[in-house]
């Protein structure tokens, strides 16, 4: 068996700045963590790098094995160096990040400068339930940081991601932009045959005035209750829903 590495070892010093967004896009990779998000990316035949595991955790290193890589042997204190967890759980694995998505999704969810890394994760996983694909602008939490991982269950290896510069994108792509909007706007059911890419902005602020003109359509989630407002997150998953079953309704692709 390999030496058990420390948390000063080179291998867990490099791996645990990937953490930093800026070395995640400079070297093209991230860390996932735990036997999830682990076997998502197995199954997903992701480009997994180094896998860190206890000594003690003899099913993680049969699992590594498995996929015919040999696992690094570290700690505790190296484990909760690697971790962005309290109470971390092995695997630890470094990731090579796929490609970014060309927009083929007939419709996609786009986080519009959703900072939260919790809402962004969940949006993720929301799009790969309903066969949508998922865009992010500038501002918008990294969909490949180990928070946003952890909060999508790692379905981001299971769904298109792109970043976008702003509408030009959606519209070069064939998709027409709709804009989430509190009250004033139409239902989301209303929408008819098309590809569209909903747009969801920060809960405190929304979408910014110009970026809801410049859209096709605005909609609107119908409170009838005491809330002001939803979560980002949330929003997203009622009007996914919504739109998703009116498109199965209409038999159309969704």
């Amino acid at each position: 068996m390999e030496p058990v590495r420390n948390h000063r070892s080179q291998v867990v010093v490099d791996a645990s700045r990937l953490h930093r967004v800026r070395d995640r896009r400079e070297r093209g990779q991230t860390l996932i963590e735990g036997p999830h998000l682990f076997e998502e990316a197995v199954k997903a035949e992701a480009d997994i790098r180094t896998v860190f595991v206890l000594a003690d955790d003899t099913l993680g290193q049969d699992a590594v094995r498995s996929i015919g890589l040999e696992p690094v042997v570290v700690d505790e204190r190296a484990l909760r160096r690697l971790a962005g967890t309290e109470t971390p759980r092995g695997p630890i694995a470094v990731v090579g990040t796929p490609p970014e998505s060309k927009l083929e999704s007939a419709n996609l969810l786009v986080s519009w400068g959703v900072s939260d890394p919790g809402n962004v994760g969940t949006m993720i996983r929301v799009a790969a339930a309903f066969n949508w694909g998922f865009g992010y602008t500038e501002g918008s939490a990294d969909p490949w940081s180990p928070k946003v991982l952890r909060a999508g269950a790692g379905t981001q290896f299971a769904v298109g991601i792109t970043k976008l510069n702003g509408i030009v994108d959606l519209r070069s792509s064939g998709h027409s932009p709709v804009a989430t909007i509190v009250g004033g706007g139409e239902p989301p059911e209303s929408l008819g045959k098309g590809r569209w890419a909903v747009l969801i902005g920060e809960e405190a602020s929304g979408l910014p005035r110009d970026v809801v003109e410049a859209c096709d359509r605005e909609i609107t989630i119908a409170m009838p209750g005491g809330a002001e407002s939803l979560n980002a997150a949330v929003a997203a998953g009622i009007i996914t829903y919504a739109i998703s079953k009116r498109s199965r309704e209409r038999g159309e692709r969704v």
